[in-house]
């Protein structure tokens, strides 16, 4: 089996074709969209995510944002590598601040507004990330721009850098704009041989 990333979107968002970062990916990589309801339970998320998965030797997981997130609890999960990129590591802490605001998703401008309820955050509570190698199979790569309007990057850096060998990048944003850059690094993380 070809190399291939099961894909997560962060939170509001979709995993697209036209994504860029999914295009850049694609150049060097198989990869899997996975599209799941981020409005939904923590819970219910991971069995989307289960759902749709690809599995075997060859797979890893990589996302986004919240996407982040789930790909190193996916990776936790199933023994495989994880990419985060400029992920959440606290949903709990983070989504907080959505609560009660009707939200358009820019990447389906056609889809109705949504708001995120007290009971979805609650879900994550006692679930963040965890910062210790020893609690994951294969530790998490951190890939990070630094210039997160949203994430504080330098915090992420510090909490879970550690993990496995980060992929750091100055400039960028939230959206993360060095997935071409970083493929070299994603390939020698995920398939070290």
């Amino acid at each position: 089996m070809a190399k291939t990333l099961n894909y997560l979107h962060g939170f509001n968002s979709a995993a697209l074709d036209s994504d860029t970062k999914v295009q850049d990916l694609r150049r060097r990589f198989n990869v899997n969209l996975i599209n799941y309801d981020s409005f939904a339970s923590r819970e219910a998320i991971i069995e989307q995510i289960e759902a749709q998965s690809v599995s075997g030797a060859d797979v890893a997981f990589i996302g986004t944002s919240l996407g982040g997130y789930f790909a190193a609890v996916m990776g936790q999960r199933t023994a495989r590598p994880a990419i985060m990129v400029n992920p959440s590591g606290d949903p709990h802490w983070g989504l907080g601040k959505y609560l009660d605001r009707s939200l358009a998703n820019p990447k389906l401008p056609e889809a109705p507004l949504r708001a995120l309820d007290r009971a979805t955050v609650a879900s994550y509570a006692g679930h963040a990330l965890s910062a210790k190698a020893v609690d994951y199979a294969v530790p998490p790569m951190l890939v990070l721009d630094l210039e997160d309007e949203l994430l504080d990057a330098r915090a992420t850096l510090r909490e879970y850098g550690h993990l496995a060998p980060p992929l750091v990048f100055d400039g960028g944003s939230h959206r993360f704009e060095h997935m071409a850059e970083a493929l070299d690094g994603i390939e020698a993380y995920a398939w070290p041989d």
